[in-house]
């Protein structure tokens, strides 16, 4: 696991921190420039923080939470 396999992840979702969380063998993907959520935004099911066991599964929890933030 290294950084430049998320570099595309990364591109598609440039709002978020993409990156491999340690010696987990997971990722971890954190919202940029958002202090915090609204009680709305927790309720409807948007996160501060996701973790995946794979890249591929970290970039379907991304598209749910562009989902979720179009709806809103």
């Amino acid at each position: 696991m290294n950084e430049q396999e998320c570099t595309p992840l990364q591109r598609k979702h440039p709002d978020w921190n993409i990156r491999p969380f340690g010696d987990q063998g997971c990722y971890i993907a954190t919202r940029l420039g958002c202090p915090f959520l609204t009680d709305e935004e927790l309720v409807a099911g948007l996160y501060m923080t996701l973790v995946e066991d794979t890249l591929e599964d970290l970039g379907e929890a991304l598209a749910i939470q562009v989902e979720i933030e179009d709806s809103l």
